[in-house]
C-alpha cells in the first residue's frame, strides 16, 4: 500500500500483510515495491500460476456460494480446465504442459471439496480496519481473504487461504497474514488450503488443509506490536531513511530486488532499473 500524507491532516497509512512483512524483511524492499512500485520486467512464474489458480478458485467458490447444482457446477469445472489447459501464460512461462497439469490437479480439488458443507460467508472480499487511531495519524489494515467459511456452531466463522506449492512446505502460522485476517474479522480460527502440484504426492500430500488456531490474547498481542511497527514505518517515510537488511534469501528464490541492491552507485542502480524492472499501478488489497 502507497502511505498517503496530507498536509495539516492526519499522517494516514495504509498497509496490508505483504506490505507489512516486506518492511520487516528489508526496509528497502519495501520502497522499491511500496513506494516505488517497481517489479521485475519478466514475471516470476509461481506468482503468475499461483494468481491463475486463485482465480480459478474464485470462480468456482462463487458458484458455490450461489448453491448451484452439481450438474451446473461440473460444466464450470470443465470450463476452467479447458481454460487452464489452453492458457498461454502456465504454457509459455512455465514447463511444457503445465497447464494440463494444473488444470488437472484443479479437477482433482473439485471432487474432493465439490461435497463439502462450510457455509460460505465471501469470496476475495476485501476489507479495510482501523488498527490505530489519535489526533495525529490514522492506521489502516488491509486484505482480503480468499474465503470467509462459518465453520460451524462451536468454531464460528474464520478465513481460509489457498496456497499453491511445488513441492510440500508447511506455512508457520503466526504470520501476518493469517493474525490479520483473524484479528479483522474477530475470529480466531482458519485453514491454510493447500494445492501441491507435485507430480509424486499422494493425495493426503498434495491436497491438505492445515487448521491455524490463536487466543485471544494472541491476537491482541499481533496488534500492539502492529501498532508499532506502523510507527516505525511511518517515521521511516519521514525520514526517508531506508535500510537494506542483506536478507536476500527468500523461501524459493533470492529477493527479486538483489540485481538493484547489488550495484555500488546509483548510476548503475537506474540501469539496472531500466533493464530489468517496470513501473507498476500501487498494489491495492481491493
Amino acid at each position: 500500500m502507497n502511505p498517503r500524507f496530507k498536509e495539516h491532516k492526519k499522517f494516514t497509512l495504509v498497509l496490508n500483510s505483504h506490505s507489512l512483512t516486506s518492511f520487516q524483511n528489508c526496509e528497502e524492499k519495501y520502497r522499491l515495491r511500496e513506494v516505488e512500485h517497481l517489479e521485475l520486467d519478466k514475471p516470476y512464474y509461481p506468482f503468475v500460476r499461483g494468481a491463475i489458480i486463485s482465480k480459478a478458485l474464485q470462480i468456482w467458490y462463487m458458484a458455490k456460494k450461489k448453491s448451484y447444482s452439481d450438474e451446473e457446477l461440473e460444466k464450470i469445472e470443465m470450463f476452467l480446465f479447458k481454460r487452464l489447459t489452453r492458457s498461454k501464460d502456465l504454457n509459455s512461462l512455465g514447463p511444457k504442459g503445465d497447464g494440463l497439469a494444473i488444470g488437472s490437479r484443479l479437477m482433482q480439488y473439485f471432487e474432493k471439496y465439490r461435497h463439502e458443507n462450510y457455509e460460505i460467508l465471501a469470496v476475495e472480499q476485501g476489507f479495510s480496519k482501523i488498527l490505530y487511531e489519535d489526533k495525529n495519524v490514522l492506521f489502516i489494515y488491509e486484505g482480503r481473504p480468499d474465503l470467509v467459511v462459518n465453520f460451524g456452531r462451536n468454531f464460528g466463522h474464520g478465513p481460509i487461504d489457498h496456497k499453491s506449492e511445488s513441492r510440500r512446505f508447511d506455512l508457520y502460522s503466526f504470520q501476518n497474514q493469517f493474525l490479520g485476517y483473524c484479528w479483522a474479522m474477530d475470529s480466531t480460527m482458519g485453514l491454510i488450503n493447500y494445492i501441491g502440484l507435485q507430480t509424486d504426492g499422494k493425495d493426503g500430500d498434495v491436497l491438505r488443509r492445515e487448521a491455524f488456531n490463536f487466543l485471544p490474547s494472541q491476537i491482541e498481542q499481533w496488534k500492539q506490536d502492529t501498532i508499532r511497527w506502523y510507527s516505525r514505518i511511518m517515521r521511516t517515510i519521514v525520514s526517508s531513511t531506508y535500510l537494506r537488511s542483506w536478507r536476500c534469501e527468500e523461501k524459493y528464490s533470492l529477493c527479486s530486488y538483489t540485481k538493484i541492491c547489488e550495484q555500488p552507485n546509483e548510476r548503475t542502480k537506474l540501469i539496472q532499473i531500466r533493464d530489468y524492472y517496470k513501473k507498476v499501478d500501487p498494489h491495492k488489497s481491493w
